[in-house]
C-alpha cells in the first residue's frame, strides 16, 4: 500500500478503528500459527550459536532495541548470526551499525526473534515454518501492561521459551505460560555528537530546558505526553522567559502541532519535528536540563536510561518497567494511581490497568530541579554512576552466555 493511500484512508477512518480491523485479520493468524507443528530442537543438525532476527537497521526504539540485544551476544563467546528483517518493507532502514554483519543464514542452533509480540506470526510466516522448525526459538518481547493480550497466546505455541528486558513484562508473560520466561535486561549506551548543541537545535542557551518526546504513529495515550504539557503549565506562571519545553514529535499529524501550540500560548515552547537519527536524539537529550516521561507504562524505558547516561535529569512516573533502574536517588519519580484504560486502544483493553500520575508533584519535582542546582547535579551523579557502573554493562552478556550454555547441556 503506498503512502498517498494509507494518508487517505487513515483521513477518512480512525487510526484505532484501523487498529481493530488489522487487529481482527491478525488474530485468525495468529490462531494458524499455533496450530501448525513443531518439530522439536534437534542440536546435532545445527552448528552451536544464535541466529538473531530483528530490525537493526530500523530507527524506532524497537530498532534500538534490536541492536542493544546483538551488542549483547557480540560481547560473549556464542557465536552469532545476525539476521536483518523487516515485517513491513515500507520501514526506513536509517541505522547501519551492523550493515556489513547481515546475513540470512540460520546455520545456528538457537533462534532469537526480536519482534513485536503482535507481529511475530508475520515473521513466521515470511521466513517459513522450515526456519522454525529443529530450532530452539525464542522470542524477545517487550510489553507495557500487566495483562497480556490473551489472543497472542497461540504464538507461544512455536516458541520454547521467552526473554524479555525487564520482569515487568517477564511477569506479564508468566501469568500464561508455563514455559522459560528470563529477564536479560539492555546494558544500556547512548553515544552523542557534540555537534547537535543547542545552536544546532535553534534552542537558547540562556534558558532551562524540560524535553518530552512522543510519536504520533505510537499510542499517545500510553506516553502522555498531555500530562507533561499540564506540570509544565502548573509548574511556571506565563511570562517566565528563563525556562522552556523542548517539544520533539516525530510523524505528527495534521493539526496536531498547532492543538499543542494554542494549549501552550504565552509560554517558551520549541517544536522539532521529525525523525532523527539516533546520535541526533541522544545529543538532543544532552543539551537540555531535564527528560520528563509521565507514562502510564513502560516496558524499560529506554529513553529515561539513556537521560540518565547522557547526565540529563529525569523526571518519570514510579511505575512499570522503568523502576528496575530508577530509584528515588537517581530520578524524581513521580506518585501514581492504577486507573483502568477506560476504553479499547489497540492492543490495549478497557479493563487493563496503568498508571495515572500525579501531575501537582510533577511540577513540583520541575521546580524544584530549576531551582536547586545541588540537588539536580546530585540525583545526576547518582544516575550516570549506576547506569555506567561494570556490573550493569556486563551482567547481560552474562545472563545470556550462560543460558546458551544450559539450553545446549540440557538438550
Amino acid at each position: 500500500m503506498n503512502e498517498k493511500l494509507k494518508k487517505a484512508i487513515k483521513s477518512v477512518i480512525p487510526e484505532n478503528v484501523l487498529r481493530i480491523i488489522r487487529a481482527s485479520i491478525n488474530n485468525r493468524k495468529i490462531k494458524k500459527m499455533g496450530k501448525m507443528d513443531k518439530i522439536p530442537f534437534s542440536k546435532n543438525e545445527f552448528e552451536n550459536g544464535i541466529n538473531l532476527v530483528g530490525m537493526f537497521g530500523q530507527g524506532s526504539g524497537l530498532g534500538q532495541s534490536c541492536r542493544l540485544v546483538a551488542k549483547e551476544v557480540l560481547k560473549t563467546k556464542v557465536p552469532v548470526n545476525l539476521i536483518n528483517h523487516f515485517n513491513y518493507s515500507f520501514l526506513p532502514q536509517t541505522n547501519h551499525d551492523f550493515e556489513k554483519e547481515y546475513t540470512s543464514d540460520f546455520s545456528k542452533g538457537i533462534n532469537i526473534f526480536h519482534v513485536n509480540m503482535q507481529e511475530l506470526f508475520m515473521t513466521y510466516f515470511q521466513l517459513g515454518k522450515e526456519k522454525w522448525d529443529r530450532h530452539y526459538n525464542i522470542a524477545f518481547w517487550l510489553w507495557e501492561m500487566q495483562e497480556f493480550p490473551e489472543e497472542w497466546v497461540p504464538m507461544i505455541n512455536q516458541l520454547d521459551e521467552i526473554w524479555t528486558p525487564a520482569e515487568f513484562v517477564s511477569d506479564a508473560v508468566r501469568k500464561v505460560t508455563e514455559k522459560p520466561v528470563y529477564t536479560i535486561p539492555y546494558a544500556v549506551e547512548a553515544p552523542f555528537d557534540k555537534r547537535y548543541n543547542r545552536a544546532y537545535f535553534c534552542l537558547p542557551e540562556d534558558k532551562f530546558l524540560f524535553l518530552m518526546l512522543f510519536d504520533s504513529n505510537s499510542i499517545s495515550e500510553r506516553k502522555n505526553p498531555t500530562g507533561v504539557i499540564h506540570a509544565f503549565k502548573k509548574a511556571f506562571p506565563k511570562g517566565n522567559n528563563s525556562v522552556g519545553l523542548v517539544v520533539k514529535i516525530g510523524n505528527a499529524r495534521e493539526n496536531e502541532i498547532e492543538e499543542v501550540k494554542a494549549e501552550l500560548d504565552g509560554y517558551n515552547v520549541y517544536f522539532i519535528e521529525g525523525m532523527l537519527d539516533k546520535i541526533v536524539v541522544n545529543s538532543l537529550i544532552r543539551c537540555v536540563d531535564v527528560y520528563v516521561s509521565l507514562h502510564r507504562a513502560e516496558g524499560f524505558g529506554l529513553v529515561l536510561a539513556e537521560a540518565m547516561i547522557l547526565k540529563t535529569a529525569t523526571i518519570a512516573t514510579n511505575y512499570s518497567a522503568n523502576t528496575e533502574f530508577q530509584n528515588r536517588d537517581t530520578s524524581c519519580l513521580v506518585d501514581y494511581k492504577l486507573i483502568p484504560v477506560g476504553k479499547d486502544i489497540y492492543p490495549y483493553k478497557k479493563e487493563y490497568l496503568w498508571a495515572d500520575p500525579d501531575v501537582n508533584q510533577a511540577a513540583e519535582y520541575m521546580k524544584k530541579l530549576y531551582d536547586d542546582d545541588k540537588f539536580r547535579h546530585t540525583i545526576v551523579e547518582n544516575a550516570y554512576k549506576m547506569m555506567t557502573n561494570e556490573e550493569h554493562i556486563l551482567n547481560p552478556s552474562k545472563r545470556i552466555e550462560e543460558r546458551v550454555r544450559s539450553i545446549y547441556e540440557s538438550n
